[in-house]
């Protein structure tokens, strides 16, 4: 009898395995205009996937576990964030929720700083207070598989900053290394470069960036190049000397034969506004002598940065308290008001914003909260100071630790810059959320809004760019530009990362006024084929990996 039941029991699970459906696809998206980041026109194409790859796209036949109707919809490869600074914040909360509910699947840190490059010394001690961050990587590779381990939405692979470089070999010092300590700098970029990094960063009007010289970047960019990595560049100034700073990194790509990316493409300064065209010659002047030069842009008329950036070089020196020091003698203060005036600086962001133009983005969460998206001239009217005393005491009352946006860009020049075929997009930015730690401040808006802003308005409404071209700088121009392969385009074998919006409501909602708000009109997001975004709404899935560099040797 309990023979013939266990054949029974057999026989009948036999059955079952008979009767259970076949498929041929985990996904598959269908009856959408596919917009495949080649720069193409759209085309009605259903799009299949199995496991972390796209395995089909055009007119698909066989049966997915799961269909999603997109008529109506574009249907998209993820973007790409050339200029992201997720490396904290991703680690805090790994949804990525500002940046993935715009469409951005894969994402690039290391301007001026990376967690990868964080030593036992020298790290960011009050984000891994605040986050409560636990720190125990002992190497670039190490941080970026600690990351996938603990779980992040989003794609993201990291550059290694001068900043960082000089900063443990010599300090906030201003002056250039000796031999040996250039040694000491080229030595920690060949080991990152092996670890993973793109390549070579600066940030160049920050201290100890703005304390090095050409030829010092020149030798760190060799090291870089020997591995197939890029020099990526916040260029030495942006508005009084942009075209001189910009002919330095075309310099470097000369001397070395390094692709060089500008960061963050833009004019500051009402006094220089309308000169884009002569930037424009003067990049694709390099691409007839063979020098590999690109840039990104984030689509706004405001930049970002910390108060302390308004100081001169010279007066950051030597760290924080040294400067808050300095901030304290009345005859400190004075030759900081002189050196400003004078436009000595590589970059002057007071003189390109004006106080009228600098607005409070953030302090610490233990200071006074009123002065928070005001701008510095309203904060000195209220107090009655002057805009001078203000801007100083607002340092110190701070400890020196303010985020400011910088009101200084034209229109008509970020519109120019977009039309040029070699500018990707970058939001410069954190991802962020409107609750909890991440919440606090008034952050720069493009953190919510930078690609949806693209879409919304510079495509659908003003028509400065055709989707298929803006679809092609946020996703296979800039795979292209960083040499990442296997995504931004939809492509049978790429890796399944798919953006699904809607062309007629997509936008960015985001305000400087009110900049805590997420896009409309992106429905889907797919991260190496698992659904994190649907219906607007964050899955929970955690399907982002680490991205490594040219000259990544496994271990």
């Amino acid at each position: 009898m309990r023979i013939a039941l266990r054949f029974l029991m057999i026989a009948s699970a036999l059955a079952v395995v008979a009767c259970a459906p076949s498929y041929d696809y985990d996904l598959l998206i269908k009856n959408g205009d596919v917009v495949d980041g080649s720069g193409g026109p759209p085309r009605r194409a259903d799009v299949a996937i199995k496991g972390d790859r796209i395995v089909s796209v055009g007119s698909v036949t066989g049966r997915a576990k799961q269909e999603i109707d997109a008529s109506g919809k574009v249907v998209s490869p993820g973007f790409i964030d050339v200029q992201g600074q997720s490396g904290v914040t991703l680690l805090a909360d790994g949804n990525g929720e500002s940046h993935i509910r715009q469409g951005i699947t894969t994402e690039i840190i290391g301007e001026g700083s990376t967690p990868a490059l964080w030593t036992a010394t020298d790290n960011d001690e009050v984000s891994i207070k605040r986050f409560n961050l636990k720190f125990d990587w002992t190497s670039f590779d190490g941080y970026l598989r600690t990351l996938e381990t603990k779980g992040t939405s989003i794609n993201l692979g990291s550059f290694a900053p001068v900043a960082m470089l000089r900063q443990q070999v010599i300090g906030m010092v201003d002056r250039l290394p000796t031999p040996e300590e250039l040694s000491r700098e080229e030595g920690i970029l060949r080991r990152a470069m092996q670890q993973g990094s793109f390549g070579f960063s600066t940030a160049l009007i920050y201290p100890p960036a703005s304390y090095t010289n050409t030829d010092e970047l020149v030798a760190l960019a060799r090291v870089a190049e020997e591995f197939g990595g890029f020099y990526i560049s916040h260029v030495r100034g942006e508005s009084f000397r942009v075209k001189e700073a910009i002919g330095e990194a075309i310099r470097i790509g000369r001397e070395t034969g390094i692709p060089v990316i500008i960061y963050h493409l833009k004019i500051g300064a009402k006094a220089n506004w309308g000169h884009m065209a002569e930037i424009q010659a003067l990049v694709e002047d390099a691409h007839k002598r063979g020098i590999a030069v690109n840039a990104c842009q984030y689509p706004y008329t405001a930049g970002g940065t910390g108060l302390q950036a308004t100081l001169p070089g010279w007066a950051q020196e030597g760290g924080r308290e040294k400067m808050l020091a300095r901030l304290a003698d009345p005859a400190q203060r004075a030759k900081m008001r002189h050196d400003i005036e004078a436009n000595t600086e590589v970059e002057n962001l007071l003189a390109g914003a004006t106080f009228d133009g600098v607005q409070i983005a953030s302090v610490p969460p233990d200071k006074d909260q009123s002065i928070v998206g005001k701008r510095l001239s309203q904060i000195a009217a209220e107090r009655h100071k002057d805009n001078w005393d203000t801007l100083f005491a607002v340092l110190t009352e701070n400890d020196g630790r303010v985020g400011a946006l910088y009101h200084m860009m034209s229109e008509d020049d970020v519109k120019a810059a977009m039309k040029f075929q070699w500018v990707s997009v970058g939001t410069d930015s954190a991802a962020i959320r409107p609750d909890g730690p991440l919440g606090a401040g008034q952050p720069h808006p493009r953190a919510y809004g930078t690609f949806p802003r693209i879409l919304g308005k510079y495509v659908r409404e003003e028509k400065v760019l055709t989707l298929p071209l803006a679809i092609r700088k946020m996703t296979a121009l800039a795979a292209t530009q960083l040499k990442i392969v296997g995504r931004g385009m939809l492509k049978s074998g790429y890796f399944a990362d798919v953006v699904v919006f809607d062309p007629k409501t997509v936008a960015d909602t985001a305000t400087f006024e009110k900049p805590q708000q997420y896009p409309v009109g992106i429905d889907l997001v797919i991260v190496n084929g698992r659904i994190t975004v649907q219906h607007g709404q964050h899955t929970g899935a955690h399907a982002g990996r680490a991205l490594y560099g040219p000259g990544y040797v496994a271990k």
